[in-house]
């Protein structure tokens, strides 16, 4: 318990929302009045991984699975600390797209609050053995109460709770399925939360998976969802090392 006192708000403060705009009709001015533009809007989880520059979320945070859409805009949020004020900072580029493994790496541009900062989360390509203790942090997806963007998806503003969440567990169970390194978890989360990291509360704490779906059970009434699970960070350890990031740099970086 000792551990998840420090673990939670250190890991805190390198989680990100992971938001994506997609236009639906544009801004128009009828009878002299303005009439903002309409858009779908998505909210997932990812954690940064190199200071206010790249952050891993989980592919199908970008478009459901699919290709993501040109046309879309992201952005990712930051809390620090659950305070009241939510900052956002501008994906620039989609770095990696990993789709058979459900990972991708966004590049940030700097955010327009000057001073707001993201601190990189250490990751760690290691193999915890089934007990390990690990902890989970995302943020559950809001409800949207109002959101303001312009014609070309540029965020002016908007309404809704963003407040992270973390819970703690075990690794479960492991296993390879086909070439990739999967971990099972006895913890649940929530809608939204996909992407965020699962780290060991060893020391030091780092990521070594991400939470990105579960596994299907069989029951008398029909398919459930069963045990969470996500792969192991280590299989995009030659992406990671091309944008200069590995388990020695990642920390503060």
């Amino acid at each position: 318990m000792a551990e998840l006192l420090t673990a939670i708000p250190t890991v805190r403060e390198s989680i990100v929302v992971v938001f994506r705009v997609h236009l639906l009709k544009p801004e128009i001015i009828k009878k002299g009045k303005v009439r903002p533009a309409k858009v779908n809007c998505w909210f997932g989880s990812g954690f940064c991984v190199a200071k206010d520059r790249y952050v891993i979320t989980a592919y199908h945070n970008l478009n459901g699975g699919k290709p993501p859409d040109p046309k879309d805009k992201y952005y990712v949020f930051v809390v620090p600390q659950n305070a009241a004020t939510a900052f956002h900072f501008p994906v620039v580029k989609i770095a990696v797209e990993k789709p058979d493994i459900d990972i991708a790496v966004l590049e940030l541009g700097p955010c327009p609050t000057s001073g707001v900062s993201i601190p990189a989360l250490a990751l760690s390509f290691a193999q915890p053995a089934d007990g390990t203790r690990v902890m989970t942090l995302g943020f559950p997806a809001p409800e949207v109460h109002a959101l303001n963007v312009d014609n070309d998806l540029n965020y002016r503003g908007g309404e809704f709770f963003l407040k992270s969440h973390a819970n703690e567990g075990i690794v479960a169970a492991q296993y390879m399925l086909g070439s990739t390194q999967v971990y099972e978890l006895n913890v649940g989360w929530h809608h939204g939360e996909s992407g965020g990291p699962i780290v060991t509360l060893t020391d030091p704490i780092g990521a070594f998976s991400i939470m990105q779906q579960y596994r299907t059970v069989q029951s008398p009434h029909g398919k459930m969802a069963g045990p969470r699970r996500g792969c192991a960070l280590s299989l995009i350890a030659n992406e990671l090392a091309a944008l200069g990031i590995s388990p020695n740099t990642a920390a503060g970086q």
